[in-house]
């Protein structure tokens, strides 16, 4: 009898055992299905969602669709793993995989209502609006080698964007040689703004929400300067950018006065604080006004080559914030066709301001390059988050998106020239005297024993 209850309670033991392992089978895999639990162990944290995108999906109060036009095991994966922490963060958020091939009257459907959509693109639907995002904008580029992934911007400012009431507008104007970047204005599609581009001189530009004007190549006529000033006394804002040059742009320099802001003709270098090993590529410094709160607590910095003196005075000097500024060793040259970057006796010196903000109206900005393509791109400098907070300061309806792609590549570190100096001296002088002292101190310890 005895035998037989020990046999008894191992056959029930495994029973249970079996019982036990098949239910936490059945939970792994509900829990797996419903709440897709998953660590993201990739060195750059790859498939971590921002808190400014945990904050717009978790406040979401509209029901909405994301559909993805691709068979789901079809689409690349990483892109499959960020689309389902997305919508994992509200259950108003869904996402579903549409097959063209099997089921191409809704793609059809779709492009019936204007979307512009394809096998692999998504389109999301909100309360709304639809908003159609092309796989091509997903992917960036390094060359033709896939340098990052762009959904996280392109998700949350789309989900913004179909549930939104309203739909703000820029204009960037012409006529004068202007010279904007796909960068640049994708920082504005990328945050909801309806684009156009007008010869201010000859069309009617009605009030949009901001106006850009991307570094004239020439002055504006009188005609130009007079709807500029209509558009602004009307509660219009403005992002100006110039840059170094011996063209003349007296009417365009006397509005500028008005908002107690003027660009000298000379070109500033700064010894200390440069990237990419020129002078002229300064690393300007954050002012501690409210537009720079963001960086803080985020240590990147923003690189304006070629940068001409910002001179506040004249009429609402008062009103003027600088928001960039050089250091003090920085230098300014007055002649742009100087034959050597050196510091010479007739040059000014630093401190200058190059970027500056006026009654909340008009920002200037003295570079050009600050909002080029590569800069823009690139997540180890600070350029496209900081033409982000401008705009989010000169338009306040809203918040305003500079979420960083993610990068596959890696990016190059961001150091200035005096950093790179000392790094050289430490890895060609330093450490070989460490290296050389220590083998002697041990040899002649060696001989004293």
């Amino acid at each position: 009898m005895k035998k037989v209850s020990q046999k008894n309670l191992l056959t029930i033991i495994l029973l249970l055992a079996l019982c036990v392992f098949g239910l936490v089978n059945v939970c792994a895999r509900i829990i797996s299905e419903r709440y897709h639990p998953a660590l993201d162990l990739t060195e750059d944290k790859l498939y971590a969602l921002s808190d400014t995108t945990r904050h717009i999906v978790a406040n979401t109060m509209e029901e909405t669709n994301l559909y993805v036009f691709s068979a789901e095991a079809d689409y690349p994966a990483m892109l499959r793993e960020m689309l389902i922490r997305f919508t994992q963060l509200s259950p108003l958020v869904h996402v579903t995989y549409v097959d063209p091939a099997e089921n191409p009257v809704m793609l059809t459907h779709y492009q019936q209502m204007g979307a512009q959509i394809s096998a692999l693109d998504m389109l999301m639907e909100g309360a709304k609006r639809i908003k159609a995002i092309t796989y091509q904008s997903l992917i960036l580029y390094d060359g033709e080698q896939p340098a990052g992934i762009d959904l996280e911007q392109q998700l949350s400012s789309a989900l913004l964007y179909v549930n939104s009431q309203y739909t703000p507008s820029v204009v960037f104007t012409t006529g004068h040689g202007e010279r904007p970047t796909t960068a640049l204005q994708k920082l504005f599609t990328d945050n909801n703004f309806s684009l156009e581009t007008k010869a201010i001189a000859v069309e009617e530009i009605g009030q949009p929400d901001v106006m850009v004007i991307a570094s004239p190549a020439f002055d504006w006529t009188q005609e130009s300067i007079a709807r500029l000033q209509t558009y602004v006394d009307g509660g219009g804002k403005l992002m100006v950018f110039l840059e170094p040059t011996s063209v003349a742009m007296p009417l365009l320099g006397a509005f500028l006065e008005q908002w107690g802001m003027a660009v000298e003709s000379d070109i500033v270098f700064e010894p200390k604080a440069y990237a990419a090993g020129a002078t002229h590529n300064i690393i300007p410094m954050y002012t501690s006004s409210a537009v720079n709160s963001y960086f803080a607590d985020h240590p990147v910095y923003v690189v304006m080559p070629s940068a001409s003196t910002i001179r506040v005075d004249g009429i609402g000097a008062q009103l003027v914030e600088p928001l960039l500024r050089t250091t003090s060793d920085a230098y300014a040259k007055t002649d742009l066709a100087y034959t050597s970057s050196q510091q010479s006796a007739d040059d000014t010196r630093g401190p200058f301001i190059v970027a500056a903000l006026s009654g909340e109206t008009v920002f200037l900005a003295s570079s050009r390059m600050i909002y080029a393509d590569d800069l823009m791109g690139m997540d180890s400098y600070a350029n496209r988050v900081f033409l982000s907070q401008v705009l989010g300061a000169l338009w306040q309806e809203s918040i305003t998106l500079s979420i960083p792609a993610k990068a596959i590549m890696n990016a190059p570190l961001p150091i200035t020239g005096e950093q790179a100096r000392v790094i050289a001296i430490a890895l060609a002088l330093v450490l070989p005297l460490i290296a050389l002292f220590v083998g002697v101190m041990v040899k002649l310890r060696r001989r004293s024993l």
